[in-house]
């Protein structure tokens, strides 16, 4: 136990352990960069060990939002596939990532990760519905976060891919002939998404090879241009069931809900205590003995930081603004 400025803070402290853990890969590409295929060679990689390492077969779903690109490979891999239609705000892919999860799949494909952000029904078009303006984001990020907390959380392989945000370049060959070539510069989804993920990679059209942005596993460690295989599946699992036991990361909805529910309630009671704190100043702060006496209702020793119930923190807001103050 430590103690700082008067406050104890107790620490719990253990040996760091490796566990299990579930693998989630973004993979992000300009059209015709590759992404679904290479989605679907990693998760038949991965569904082949983990069916070599238990002995059960494996499922992969594939969650298709591109129209009938999620049927193009059905005789060269074994998937199921659902169709995921507009709206497409963020409790739909919350629902899907839980779906997938009582279904008993052990990877989901999300293809493509971009309509949650861009799509009709989707995060920007919400925050436009909500006004357009800046505040307007606040009623938009939580719901985009349930999306994120439920990819981190999920006990399952996840592969999200994302429509890359094209950019093109005039290159010339080597008998001097010019031609454009279309650029991959991040992906179609809120700034920073992609860093969520163990590994995430961007797709290159013409080559359909990835370059590595992001490798927990170490595994892509050195590598530049990888033709993402089946192979590289295999190792992505074998590296995610190095650890000497399993903690399951996954929570049911319910719990998601508990968490972001006490989370909301911090958040109001901070909220609501800054604006007690604000108003007691207005109306001449500990200065004033008239305000104090009201304050001391609330706490012995009048601070509105040692209310600890927002029941009481709102009866103590609420009698401070009636105070009339002439200053």
């Amino acid at each position: 136990m430590s103690q700082k400025g008067g406050i104890f803070m107790a620490f719990q402290v253990k040996k760091a352990t490796r566990e299990r853990l579930d693998v989630k890969v973004a993979l992000m590409a300009p059209s015709g960069g590759g992404k679904t295929y290479s989605a679907l060679r990693l998760a038949t990689g991965m569904a082949e060990e983990i069916e070599a390492t238990t002995g059960k077969k494996a499922k992969i779903l594939l969650a298709n939002t591109e129209q009938k690109r999620g049927y193009y490979y059905a005789n060269e891999f074994d998937y199921d596939i659902v169709d995921i239609e507009a709206p497409h705000n963020p409790e739909k892919y919350v629902e899907l990532i839980d779906f997938a999860v009582a279904e008993g799949y052990d990877i989901l494909i999300i293809d493509s990760s971009s309509h949650e952000w861009e799509g009709k029904g989707g995060c920007l078009e919400l925050q436009q519905q909500a006004g357009g303006t800046y505040q307007a984001w606040g009623k938009v990020t939580p719901r985009h976060q349930k999306f994120i907390n439920a990819i981190a959380d999920s006990h399952i392989h996840i592969i999200a891919t994302m429509r890359g945000k094209d950019q093109y370049e005039m290159e010339k060959d080597e008998r001097g002939k010019t031609s454009v070539k279309k650029l991959g510069v991040g992906a179609k989804q809120r700034d920073g998404f992609e860093y969520e993920f163990t590994c995430t990679f961007l797709l290159d059209q013409k080559t359909n090879t990835a370059e590595v942005q992001k490798d927990n596993s170490h595994i892509f460690e050195g590598e530049s241009s990888i033709l993402l295989t089946e192979d590289h599946g295999r190792k992505l699992i074998k590296w995610a069931n190095e650890g000497e036991g399993y903690t399951p990361s996954s929570r049911t909805v319910a719990e998601r809900e508990q968490t972001e529910t006490t989370q909301a309630t911090n958040d109001k009671f901070t909220e609501l205590q800054n604006k007690v704190i604000a108003l007691c100043k207005a109306k001449g702060g500990s200065e004033n003995t008239e305000l104090m006496d009201i304050l001391k209702q609330f706490n012995k020793n009048g601070n509105p930081k040692g209310i600890k119930s927002l029941d009481k923190l709102q009866e103590c807001f609420k009698a401070i603004d009636a105070y009339e103050y002439n200053a």
